[in-house]
Parts: C-alpha cells; structure tokens; sequence
C-alpha cells in the first residue's frame, strides 16, 4: 500500500498536467506508476537508493539517484515548473532540499511540500513563505498535508551541496579525525555516543585492532566516521563503507579526503549491492524507516552480512539495549557475546 503522503498526492493528479515536474525523494517507488497521464513530464530526484533502484526499474519516467541535484539531472537541461519534495525527518535536511529546487524550479513555478502532520508539514508554510507571497494548502487529509508556494525570489547564487556542510574535528581513541557531515546524515555535526563506545573497542594498540586484515566494511556508514578511523589507524585493511543515502556517500568520500586515506565508498538497499567476502564488519546499524521504527533492516543486514564474511570474520555492531539483535547473531554465528553493556547501549561481537 502506498504511504499517506503518497496517497494524498495522488488525489491531487491534475497539478503534473501541465509542464515538466519533479518528484523529490518520494516515499514509494510506485507513485510513478500511478500517474499516468499522457502529457505528464515527470523526472523522479532521489537521495535514497532503495526507493530509486526500484523506481528505476518500474518506471517510464526518468530516475536521478544523488547527494543534489543540477540542471543537466533534468531531461532536455531545461527548469522545472514545479517539484514536489516528500517532506524529510530532519528540518534542515528540507532547507537543503528547498534550496536546491529553487535552482531548478523557474521563477513563477510552484514548489510543493507533502508529509504527515506529525512529521512536521504543519509548519513548513514559513519555509516555503521565504520564496514568495503566495503560499496555499492545497488539501489535508489522511493526517497529512499538501503545501504549495509560487516562486517568486530566485536564489541569490547558485546552489551548492557544501555550502550546507560541517567539518569538525574528533578524538576517537586519542586519534583527531576530521568528519564532514550534512544535514539528514547520521552523525551530523555530533559524534554518536553509540559509534564512540563502538570504537572505544578498538584502541589504537589494542589485540583487536592490531590483528585486523584484509576487507573491512562499514554498513550504514553515515559520515564514514568508522570506516575512515579504520582506514588510518590500520594500513592492513581495505575499507568498504555503504549507505543507503546517497547524503551519506558524499559526506564519506569527504571524510576519507579530509583525513588522506582511502576507501571505497558505495550506495546500497541494505547489502543488495554491497559484492564480494569480508574479513571484518563493523557498523552503528539504522533502526528507522523515515520517523518509525524498523528492525527488520538491521536483522536482514545480520543475516545478509554472514553469508558474506569469510570463515573466522567477525561482526561488531552497537545497538541501543532495547533492540532484539542478540538472539538474532547467535542463531547465525558460531560464536556471539555482549563485548559492553550499558544501561542505553550494547556492543555485540560475533565470530563465524
């Protein structure tokens, strides 16, 4: 079934009846399919690599998977007349966003904001009243809500990714690392307590870190904060980092820069793209889909993340206390032990 947002946006088809639209991070891949006008020009913008592979392969409309997103994205390079943007978790995360369509949507355009009202739509009518006098609701039900605006003020310089990133500076373990991050990132502008008791495992002449070698993969990466402390505390390992967020590559391929070392960065549904044997994983793994809770891509990742270690690799994962992921290694792995417990976090080992 399609999600309420999604939902909602379809009872209001006549909007993409005219003109060329986006649709930015939409919340299911078979919302394309739905609008099937034959004057509708819509391209599909996606942050999400989940919602984009299969958009890609169900879809007539064009697909764009990036971190953002720029003139020569849209079919025959040409602006927008309007996009709609399927509202974020995170405020700053739909500024960026806003910023971006501004870009791409041609003054007298409209740019529309669809989400849940307990997600926050409510309130974005101030956001979007920054680009022109005109902002209306256009419908709300199903606890969700439809917000447009006309397009009145342009950007004053054109859009860039970085202008919306932090760098700061960590010790991890007495070890400076520098980390990019932006806004919708896990980690951004904060060091996870959970990923710092993660590391604190791994002590720059600690056994554990000293006898790792060969493949290291960093799942979920987020700003690549593991992967890169991995990459230059050990020269023996070649790091992978994956995300599902194409937010989160770019924010990696930054942190590995910053700090002079190598790794190889990639965008993935879980471990669907994620090729080849591992000799280590280590990972702060997501609970949530968008604002719920989901268990199910941790527990997948478990499952998918043994048959993909070779014989005698271990798994080290963090995981808040209340989530149910012990039961699940040990059903899987040879051997499985709590390596910490605190009264918020557990740190989970397991060895094939």
């Amino acid at each position: 079934m399609l999600s309420l947002p999604s939902q909602l946006l379809l009872r209001n088809t006549d909007i993409f009846e005219n003109g060329k639209w986006a649709i930015v991070n939409p919340s299911d891949a078979a919302i394309f399919d739905e609008l099937r006008g034959p004057s509708m020009d819509i391209t599909g913008l996606h942050q999400f690599h989940d919602i984009y592979f299969q958009s890609e392969n169900t879809s007539k409309f064009l697909q764009v998977f990036a971190a953002s997103f720029g003139i020569d994205d849209l079919k025959d390079k040409q602006q927008l007349d309007g996009a709609v943007i399927f509202l974020p978790k995170a405020k700053q995360h739909l500024e960026m966003l806003i910023a971006n369509m501004t870009d791409l949507v041609k003054v007298g355009g409209k740019l529309l904001i669809v989400g849940e009202n307990k997600a926050g739509i409510k309130s974005v009518g101030k956001l979007l009243a920054r680009l022109g006098s005109t902002v209306n609701k256009i419908d709300g039900a199903k606890h969700c809500g439809l917000i447009s605006v006309e397009i009145e003020t342009p950007n004053k310089s054109a859009f860039e990714i970085k202008q919306f990133g932090v760098i700061r500076k960590y010790l991890v373990n007495d070890q400076e690392l520098k980390v990019f991050s932006l806004p919708g990132v896990f980690g951004h502008k904060q060091f996870d307590p959970g990923t710092q008791l993660l590391l604190a495992q791994f002590e720059p002449r600690c056994v554990k870190l000293v006898n790792m070698k060969g493949q290291v993969l960093d799942f979920a990466c987020g700003t690549g904060i593991i992967g890169t402390y991995f990459a230059k505390l050990n020269a023996k390992v070649k790091v992978t980092m994956s995300d599902v967020s194409a937010l989160a590559i770019y924010c990696s391929k930054q942190t590995l820069e910053l700090n002079a070392v190598e790794g190889k960065v990639i965008a993935s549904d879980g471990m669907k793209q994620v090729e080849g044997y591992f000799d280590h994983v280590v990972s702060n793994p997501p609970f949530h889909t968008g604002i719920r809770n989901d268990y199910s891509i941790t527990q997948q990742f478990i499952a998918q993340a043994h048959k993909q270690t070779r014989p005698r690799g271990t798994l080290d994962i963090v995981a808040n206390k209340f989530l149910p992921y012990s039961e699940v290694m040990s059903g899987l792995y040879f051997r499985s032990k709590t390596l910490v417990s605190t009264n918020k976090y557990n740190i989970y080992e397991a060895a094939k």
